[in-house]
């Protein structure tokens, strides 16, 4: 379980991910008590850290909002972690990325990490992935395979019922490797930051992941997306600069192929975009293809060592310490389906206290709530949903600092995204909200 040990600042290194491709077997464990939701077991390679050449250190800190929540006490979820072989100071480096973790994504279904300490094969550093994966979840797409832990999160309990103690996430890291176990940063240019690594890879078990990957990885000829007829929460992002989604491509094919190895692939989740600038954030999708390290991460030129979302990028190395996911990689685990502690926009200062969208979640209406001593304003309204399609757009002034949308008792019932604009100052923010 989490300890509340206060959070320290850091510093960065450069070491080389291959996360191998996964391949799927199902095994229904049974329903949830309040769904059709079926628990998908996976079969899966561990990603494998290779130790690349240095770049100089750099220090990506703790985040001071992380560093008060956690002088205050408690946190936003909470993660059992069951150790196997770890010494001391390895569990203590561990925990302390589970803490970040625990203060930063909310959910009130435990998340349960299995995590291993031992020897690996030469250069490899380590590895973690979900231990299993949720469908059927009411309000989602049936084809969707959420990562258990995001699964539950969704459904609001664990996936094998109420009393259930599955493993959401399985890590194993290697007890031979040239680790630094500090958490205070001080990564020395000669060593691998071990919190930075388990940050990364319970990032991938968290849900960022995707299933895109190509039918040989010597000599492909077909790219593949779906596995075992599933895609990611990853996946529904991913599109082209055309753009198109990469979901619309034959699959498997030559032209998904071209898509995966074409350095065109970008998220279109709306928040990781509001988070980059506007900027749809690119993925890494290199012409030739790297089992492992292709399609499932940032693009390592976009988000080069010392920036502050390099955290989920492929490579990372010797002196380089990043202690912080960064607000691209929030903002994309909220698109997902993640409640992030506080709202990543509220992270970067968008003032986001002084309006409200409620009922959240909602059946037929919503009302937007300005800061009481807002004079009336004209604001333009969007609704969009998971997939990037706009379902509402709406001029409209408000009322007593009030504005009431009626009439979308027609939508689906799943997850959408509001995004509220002032016409007059250009302010805008984006609202997570569900239907049901």
């Amino acid at each position: 379980m989490t300890t509340n040990n206060p959070l320290k600042h850091i510093e960065t290194k450069n070491v080389f991910l291959f996360c191998f491709s996964l391949f799927f077997y199902l095994n229904i464990n049974g329903q949830t008590q309040t769904s059709n939701a079926t628990r998908v077991h996976i079969d899966w390679d561990v990603c494998q850290y290779h130790p690349a050449p240095a770049t100089g250190k750099t220090t990506i800190n703790v985040p001071d909002y992380i560093l008060e929540k956690t002088a205050r006490g408690g946190n936003c979820s909470t993660f059992f972690v069951s150790y196997t072989g770890f010494t001391p100071e390895a569990e203590a480096a561990f925990q302390f990325a589970v803490d970040i973790w625990s203060n930063l994504i909310e959910s009130s279904v435990p998340i349960r990490v299995s995590a291993e300490f031992g020897p690996l094969d030469d250069g490899v550093l380590g590895g973690a992935g979900p231990a299993g994966f949720v469908t059927n979840i009411p309000g989602f797409p049936a084809d969707v395979a959420f990562a258990a832990a995001l699964g539950e999160h969704l459904l609001g309990e664990d996936s094998d019922g109420p009393f259930g103690t599955t493993n959401d996430i399985n890590a194993t890291f290697s007890s031979t490797a040239n680790f630094y176990f500090g958490t205070d940063g001080n990564t020395p240019s000669s060593q691998v930051d071990f919190v930075s690594v388990v940050l990364h890879e319970l990032g991938h078990g968290l849900g960022m992941l995707g299933f895109g990957r190509t039918d040989n990885s010597d000599n492909p000829t077909q790219g593949i997306l779906r596995n075992v007829g599933f895609i990611s929460a990853w996946d529904q992002f991913i599109e082209n600069g055309s753009p198109t989604a990469i979901t619309d491509f034959t699959d498997p094919s030559a032209e998904l192929l071209s898509e995966i190895t074409g350095n065109n692939l970008f998220s279109n989740g709306l928040i990781a975009t509001a988070q980059n600038g506007g900027t749809k954030p690119s993925t890494y999708a290199p012409s030739t293809y790297s089992q492992g390290s292709s399609y499932s991460h940032w693009d390592e030129g976009t988000y080069p060592p010392g920036n502050a979302n390099s955290l989920m990028t492929p490579s990372i190395g010797p002196g380089e310490a990043i202690h912080d996911p960064g607000l691209v990689t929030l903002g994309f685990m909220e698109d997902m389906g993640w409640n992030v502690c506080g709202g990543t926009l509220s992270v970067s200062n968008f003032n986001l206290n002084t309006i409200k969208v409620s009922p959240n979640p909602f059946k037929s209406s919503i009302t937007i709530q300005l800061d009481a001593n807002s004079n009336d304003d004209d604001l333009n309204v969007s609704i969009t949903d998971m997939n990037g399609r706009q379902i509402l757009n709406i001029n409209k002034s408000t009322n007593d600092g009030k504005l009431t949308i009626s009439n979308l008792g027609q939508l689906e019932n799943a997850l959408y995204f509001v995004k509220i604009t002032n016409t007059n100052t250009g302010f805008n923010t984006t609202k997570k909200l569900v239907k049901n």
